[in-house]
């Protein structure tokens, strides 16, 4: 009988805990959607857009597991102990980090409203961006998985077992605020970027998420970020915010924190590419050869083709996104802006390719690429950053925000365009992985720019006039995701074997 007793308490209790989580979770739910520029369902799916997290059965975790191993030997570093001040009252510790960047003693709702209000509104539209994926997948946080407990103070330990790992709800909304402060203050780009970068490589440190969340979460952001562009409030409050920090660093009224600066520096908010001594190494070399057999494959047919870097690729692309036809004549404001982004992209990539070299997958291996008609021109040139991965996702980003009632759909093959390069042996797994984060800090330079900022607008007018929908209020085109899908996120066919992805489930094709 007393055993009785003390099971049934502690069902009870389990029972109240589980009640107490989702009654805080509805709470900051409604807390976000009140202090968010992107309204909850308007924010990209990242069930639709990202592929599904690594199995641990799968060769995608090898990356994880080396990486879930590179975060414990940093945890008794100066970098561990940074890691482990930045995991607690998250929200604070975003606005000790850029008062620091912006050499201000703080950033607070009574001394400086303007930036106040622009950090917390990306701080809670970064973690909305999250929560759909997190709930749906419910990943197993490395620390669980591993039998371990978490390192250091990064949150409630037995809530996070009771949150999904997949995204990063952390590198989200740290991501989001980078993204938003780098466009209000491009002088600092760099710098504020660099921070945005390690606030998500933190949780990697910690235990608490695996190397795919983290990277995810970066994507989320970057996502919600490109929709909170729709919401005039968004582009009001930087400006409050610039015209703010001005004010308090002496500046004239006139003064254009825009002009001299150009596109990020990689070198400086990045890290180094991997290399051959890199335990990572093995990652990049073991997705290498798990991408390899899709050259056989209607994906990797797809990969080739789309391997020409152009303005009428780009429209071939995005166009079939957007299900509107993309040309010259048809669509003169839509094409202009893609010549503007593929330009800037290109000068992105460009720089960085000679400070950052890196061989090939094809030139490190030996081994044939399936592009052979483009081996010679591209052998000596470094694999990062990858231009074809940052045309594409910068352009993704940037027509999610001409198209938002298409977002899904052109993030989804501004990710898979990225993935090309690696099917066809030009690039890493890890220069793919990277580039995108270059590609996010683009756009936010992008959007400092008036003429910029003007293109947008001239694309979005002719979008709304050809389709008779509204950039601001537009409801969210239905997924068209089918009933099975790959791990890579492209549709499961009948002769598709391995894990895949049927009816929400997880399944194993032999």
């Amino acid at each position: 009988m007393f055993l009785y007793l003390i099971m049934t308490m502690m069902i009870l209790k389990r029972w109240m805990l589980a009640a107490i989580l989702i009654f805080c979770g509805i709470n900051v739910c409604l807390a976000q959607q009140d202090n968010s520029y992107v309204k909850p369902d308007d924010v990209p799916n990242a069930t639709y857009f990202l592929p599904i997290h690594p199995d641990s059965v799968s060769p995608e975790f090898t990356d994880d597991l080396i990486q879930w191993e590179w975060g414990k030997t940093q945890r008794d570093t100066k970098r561990g102990e940074k890691a482990i001040r930045e995991q607690q009252n998250a929200s604070n510790v975003m606005r000790g980090i850029l008062a620091e960047v912006l050499e201000l003693s703080e950033i607070s709702n009574d001394k400086t409203p303007a930036l106040s209000k622009l950090l917390e509104k990306c701080y809670n539209t970064g973690g909305l961006s999250t929560q759909n994926a997190k709930d749906y997948y419910m990943r197993s946080r490395p620390f669980m998985m591993m039998n371990e407990q978490a390192w250091g103070e990064c949150g409630n330990e037995e809530e996070m077992r009771h949150e999904g790992s997949f995204p990063s709800y952390h590198t989200a909304f740290g991501w989001a605020v980078s993204l938003a402060f780098a466009e209000m203050w491009p002088a600092l780009q760099d710098t504020i970027l660099r921070r945005g970068f390690e606030f998500g490589e933190n949780r990697i440190i910690s235990g608490a998420h695996w190397q795919s969340d983290v990277m995810a979460g970066y994507l989320c952001a970057a996502a919600a970020i490109a929709r909170a562009h729709c919401n005039p409030d968004f582009a009001a409050d930087i400006a409050a915010a610039r015209a703010e920090y001005a004010q308090l660093k002496g500046l004239s009224a006139d003064y254009d924190p825009v002009e001299g600066v150009d596109v990020p520096h990689g070198e400086k908010f990045l890290n180094d590419p991997v290399d051959t001594a890199s335990y990572r190494y093995i990652s990049d070399l073991t997705l290498y050869w798990h991408a390899f057999p899709q050259r056989t494959t209607e994906r990797g047919k797809q990969a080739a083709e789309e391997a020409e870097y152009s303005v009428s690729m780009m429209q071939k692309v995005f166009g079939e996104a957007m299900n509107l036809p993309l040309s010259d004549e048809g669509t003169p404001k839509i094409t202009a802006l893609i010549a503007a982004v593929l330009e800037k992209s290109s000068e992105t990539a460009d720089r960085l390719k000679p400070i950052r070299f890196r061989k090939r997958p094809f030139v490190q291996l030996g081994q044939p690429s399936f592009v052979p008609g483009d081996e010679e021109k591209e052998r000596g040139k470094s694999s990062f950053p990858s231009g074809h991965t940052n045309l594409g996702w910068t352009e993704a980003l940037v027509l999610a925000e001409v198209a938002p009632d298409c977002q899904n759909e052109i993030l989804r093959r501004g990710y898979q365009y990225g993935y090309n390069r690696l099917i066809v042996g030009y690039h890493w797994f890890t220069d793919i992985e990277a580039t995108r984060m270059l590609s996010s800090g683009l756009v936010a330079r992008l959007h400092a720019d008036p003429v910029f900022r003007q293109l947008i607008a001239d694309a979005q007018a002719e979008y709304a006039h050809l389709t008779g929908t509204t950039t601001l209020s537009s409801p969210l085109k239905e997924d068209k995701r089918g009933t099975a899908y790959r791990l890579d996120g492209m549709p499961a066919k009948d002769g598709t074997f391995g894990i895949v992805i049927e009816e929400g489930k997880k399944i194993m094709r032999r």
